[in-house]
């Protein structure tokens, strides 16, 4: 599928309520009276993976500061539960917006939550890919859609998401000066992207699976924002008012902290931190100075950024253009108006 990216923007964009259901499987359960949900006004965001571990904590963090907050998760019932925990943690303005069932093991489904997005929310702020998996076990497993299954929930459900999404992403970013997609990576990263083996069909551990697909998540980022830097450049390449919409765009990376999740138990023990203490994720989401040029594009530990897409060396800026390459094929999904940005990237 293309997106078209030669649409005008709305002149005016507004936050407004639009009719919602509940449904017993996949799609949108919202709060059935507006009054009880979070105010019209309120900065919207989409935090995948938010049934429980540092997406919970994270989106309660971003209701109790008044975000209207959309859920993630795979299991209806474990999403009500969120959904429960987050409008108790809700500030003024703040709480759940809705919650969407959808599992990332499909792309169908990744399909899916972008369409639930765009049908019901006029406005997108924040973006949090922070649904991972590190998919313990000696067997390589295979998803529906015959994918690894680490490599598609991590990279390409991600991927995916992001360019249905960044549309809408952009109509906000033209309403507004401060819109970021935060694409969560890991210090357990390989060090280089290994494109003989991308799907761990020649060699698999469950260890390796995770490392690879954190690497190019960084690279996946790395590469988007670099895109979106050349199109936010000016007029040459679009018109001032889109490009000012690029420039509200704030593309960040990170490890997300040793943290004692699920995952970290399962493949590493508990070695971390607890998930209370868990608060990168809500300060590169929210806090100002993340969306300053300093930090911009940057990949982050500890809130420090530790590595910017202008570091890559050339080969490694190859293999970003490289990875956007392959998975704009397997997702079948091209970024349409970003061929002018990666052009503009290389310098």
């Amino acid at each position: 599928m293309r997106l078209a990216s030669s649409s005008p923007l709305p002149g005016a964009f507004r936050a407004r309520a639009l009719p919602r259901a509940r449904s017993s499987a996949r799609g949108a359960f919202v709060l059935a009276s507006a009054s009880s949900g979070p105010s019209p006004g309120a900065r919207v965001a989409l935090v995948t993976g938010s049934t429980d571990g540092i997406g919970l904590h994270t989106a309660c963090r971003l209701a109790s500061s008044g975000h209207a907050v959309i859920l993630h998760g795979r299991d209806r019932a474990r999403l009500d539960a969120a959904a429960a925990r987050v409008d108790a943690a809700a500030g003024s303005g703040g709480g759940v917006a809705a919650s969407y069932v959808r599992d990332f093991a499909s792309l169908d489904d990744v399909r899916g939550l972008a369409r639930d997005v765009l049908d019901h929310h006029p406005a997108l702020h924040l973006l949090a890919n922070n649904a991972g998996v590190f998919a313990s076990g000696a067997e390589r497993q295979l998803t529906r859609d015959g994918r690894e299954l680490t490599f598609q929930v991590n990279v390409l459900a991600p991927f995916l998401l992001t360019g249905r999404l960044l549309p809408r992403i952009l109509e906000t970013a033209a309403e507004s000066d401060d819109v970021r997609i935060l694409n969560v990576s890991s210090i357990s990263q390989t060090p280089s992207i290994d494109f003989d083996d991308l799907e761990a069909e020649k060699s698999y551990s469950d260890h390796r699976a995770y490392s690879h697909s954190k690497t190019m998540m960084r690279a996946f980022s790395f590469e988007l924002h670099a895109r979106v830097a050349a199109l936010a450049a000016g007029p040459k390449l679009l018109t001032e008012r889109r490009a000012a919409a690029y420039r509200a765009v704030s593309v960040l990376t990170c490890d997300p902290g040793t943290v004692n999740t699920k995952m970290l138990l399962a493949g590493w023990g508990p070695c971390g931190i607890e998930t209370y203490e868990a608060n990168d994720q809500f300060a590169l989401l929210t806090d100002p100075k993340f969306a300053n040029a300093e930090h911009r594009g940057g990949y982050h530990v500890n809130l420090a950024c530790r590595r910017r897409p202008e570091q890559d060396s050339e080969a490694e800026r190859e293999d970003r253009r490289r990875l956007w390459r392959v998975l704009e094929e397997a997702t079948g999904l091209t970024y349409t108006g970003f061929e002018r940005g990666e052009r503009a990237s290389r310098g």
